[in-house]
């Protein structure tokens, strides 16, 4: 019986409506922009063009600048983020 009290208290809850936890997948996109150009606007949701004109026009701004010993993400990695997350 007290083996059993113990398998109750730190057994592990199934939650089959719960989503499967997704890795980010950021670092395959470099990848993904030659070979499978399709995954990338699946994830980003712009085509790997759109996404480099992009960049070029927003890599100059003072935005992107920093004067503190905190280093920035280069800008390419800020982009990916920020259009992954507004989707």
């Amino acid at each position: 019986i007290f083996l059993w009290d113990e398998v109750i208290m730190v057994h592990v809850l199934h939650h089959p409506n719960a989503p499967p936890m997704r890795a980010p997948q950021i670092q395959l996109l470099h990848d993904f922009r030659d070979s499978c150009p399709h995954l990338f606007h699946k994830k980003l949701h712009v085509n790997p063009d759109i996404f480099d004109d992009i960049l070029d026009q927003i890599s100059g701004h003072a935005i992107f600048t920093n004067h503190s010993n905190n280093m920035q993400l280069p800008v390419a990695v800020q982009l990916t983020i920020f259009l992954n997350h507004i989707g």
